[in-house]
């Protein structure tokens, strides 16, 4: 009577461990664009970051990550070919939005970032962003292998006098 029912625990027990190990999804290697349900506590002044740098923007939203090597901006060159250091770019997650930002290596002053995202509307509303305001654009980046699907929006800062 032993012996059956530790066989049949035997062929359970790993049908269940195989279900929640994630092996039968597939593998998501980009940076999620999902974005949480939106509150006001989840909004961020995008616009008054562009005037921070890096160590500011750490210390006001939290920590820097690493960019995951499989993300690729469509719109920016590859840092080799820009002549630029690696490192000047960072990911940020603040209440489910992640915003990947670009900086200076050397002033490390913040460039433009990338809010990342699929819906348009819910990026500005959470980046408390407008069109047509005078100190920064608002450009949709699309995915480079979709390029009918947004993978964000950039915000660049308008300088006066660049």
């Amino acid at each position: 009577m032993r012996l059956p029912i530790l066989l049949l625990l035997g062929a359970i027990v790993p049908g269940f461990v195989g279900a929640c190990s994630g092996a039968h999804e597939s593998r998501h290697d980009s940076i999620s664009t999902a974005a949480a349900p939106l509150n006001n506590d989840s909004r961020l002044d995008v616009a008054g970051l562009l005037k921070l740098t890096i160590d500011e923007v750490r210390d006001r939203i939290g920590p820097a990550h690493p960019v995951p090597p499989v993300f690729q901006d469509p719109t920016m060159l590859p840092p080799t070919q820009a002549g630029e250091p690696v490192d000047s770019a960072v990911l940020f997650q603040y209440r489910g939005l992640n915003i990947v930002l670009n900086y200076d290596h050397g002033s490390r002053q913040v460039k433009d970032l990338l809010l990342m995202g699929s819906n348009e509307d819910e990026l500005m509303n959470r980046g408390k962003l407008r069109l047509g305001a005078s100190q920064y654009l608002v450009l949709p980046v699309f995915q480079e292998k979709h390029p009918t699907e947004l993978l964000g929006l950039r915000v660049l800062a308008i300088r006066p006098g660049r």
